[in-house]
């Protein structure tokens, strides 16, 4: 199993990584951290394709906002509240924003579609994601790395361990990733 797993990482790890980084990156990053620790993929790439598959995502949204931004924001419930919160944001702390919504969870795309829709600079929007981008991409994927430490202080060298350890992580983020989703659509409900 784990010769397998090695085997998918070294032929498709990266290109997962970018892809897990265009979904949905925090999770991501920190099973990419993980791998980093135990020698599936190497620090640099999976640095560099996190941080290109969050700048695809955010850039296609960024430009969306600079075509339809405003009539897509307020067309629905979920983003015109989000918008109105974002719109704040924005309004207080302009272009460096980018670093606190950054680690806002759920706030990813309408910020990103508020900045198109509102003009902001092409060459300094991209400037200031990519040094938020920096920042985020270091941090979680150290985190993964010391997750990837504490398998290791748990389970020795047993490396068909190591999967299970990071399909758990994989598992955790994703449960709280729903419970998210359903509390939030309780809170609308109610």
């Amino acid at each position: 199993m784990v010769e397998n797993l090695e085997s998918f990482l070294s032929s498709y790890g990266y290109f997962a990584v970018f892809l897990g980084t265009f979904i949905e990156g925090e999770l991501f990053l920190l099973v990419a951290g993980f791998f980093i620790k135990h020698g599936f993929l190497q620090p640099l790439p999976t640095f560099i394709f996190s941080i290109f598959g969050a700048l695809t995502h955010e850039l296609i949204y960024f430009f969306l906002g600079r075509w339809k931004g405003r009539h897509i924001l307020l067309g629905n419930k979920y983003t015109k509240k989000r918008y109105r919160k974002a719109k704040k944001l924005v309004e207080k702390y302009g272009i460096y924003s980018l670093f606190i919504i950054r680690f806002l969870y759920g706030m990813r795309v309408v910020p990103m579609m508020l900045m198109g829709a509102t003009g902001f600079n092409v060459y300094k929007f991209l400037f200031f994601n990519i040094l938020s981008l920096i920042l985020w991409a270091s941090i979680f994927l150290t985190i993964g790395y010391l997750l990837g430490h504490t398998a290791t202080a748990i389970f020795g060298d047993l490396k068909h361990y190591y999967f299970i350890f990071g399909l758990s992580i994989v598992v955790i983020g994703l449960i709280f990733y729903f419970l998210y989703l359903t509390i939030t659509r309780l809170k609308k409900i109610y």
